[in-house]
């Protein structure tokens, strides 16, 4: 659409599954209200995990089906922006919540990861409350170096960094949940993570808002709590 735009980036890509509903209206309220143009990645879904084609890379993973399917998503997404030729793509998660400065947070990561030379990826949301210490913050830097990424439920990835990963996975198939197996990857083949500060989005799923598919989890209201007071803990104490 004319009216719609993409922040510095060639594309957005929202990992979705095609029953989940509510996740993808929550999505689609946020990023049309920003303005955003995205699009969703539905291949995978846990049903579409039996063919050949796709077994060959959950080759004894003993992931769960959706663990599998999230995993393969992001593969797609990977395999879609060098067949498109993109350069930088932006790659976010269903129930994520994203900030009012969405727009600004990921003008800021691009603009201050312009002079990084080799491949890396930018975390752009809070990844389950990891913050880069106050101590080794300075007043008008946003992006900083990190030890291993976030969690996948926002982040910006240049093509040289996509190009790594799905290589990686060709030869040795889906082997850990995304997050585990991307830090994993980025570990072995000199990937760099940077993470944002302030994260200018959130995993619902971790914030309580949605119900986790992916992992054991307590009650919304709980964990709500439960997130809530290990972002006091280390956002602020850490």
């Amino acid at each position: 659409m004319s009216d719609r735009v993409r922040p510095n980036v060639d594309g957005i890509l929202v990992i979705n599954v095609r029953s989940f509903v509510d996740r993808r209206r929550n999505i689609e309220r946020q990023l049309d209200s920003l303005g955003l143009s995205y699009e969703f990645i539905h291949a995978y879904d846990a049903d579409d995990l039996s063919s050949e084609s796709v077994r060959k890379y959950l080759r004894g993973s003993g992931l769960s089906a959706g663990q599998q399917s999230c995993a393969m998503k992001h593969f797609h997404a990977f395999q879609l922006m060098l067949e498109r030729d993109w350069q930088r793509v932006l790659i976010l998660e269903d129930d994520v919540i994203v900030a009012p400065d969405f727009v600004e947070g990921i003008q800021d990561a691009i603009r201050e990861s312009s002079g990084i030379q080799g491949p890396h990826v930018l975390f752009i949301g809070s990844g389950g409350n990891l913050y880069t210490p106050r101590s080794v913050r300075i007043p008008g830097k946003r992006l900083y170096r990190a030890a291993k990424g976030r969690l996948t439920e926002a982040y910006i990835i240049g093509r040289e960094a996509a190009e790594i990963r799905t290589a990686w996975i060709e030869r040795n198939g889906i082997v850990l949940p995304a997050d585990n197996l991307f830090d994993r990857i980025d570990q072995e083949m000199g990937i760099v993570p940077y993470w944002l500060e302030e994260p200018v989005a959130v995993q619902g799923s971790k914030k309580g808002v949605f119900k986790s598919t992916l992992e054991p989890a307590p009650p919304n209201l709980v964990q709500r709590v439960k997130f809530e007071l290990q972002k006091l803990r280390r956002k602020h104490f850490y």
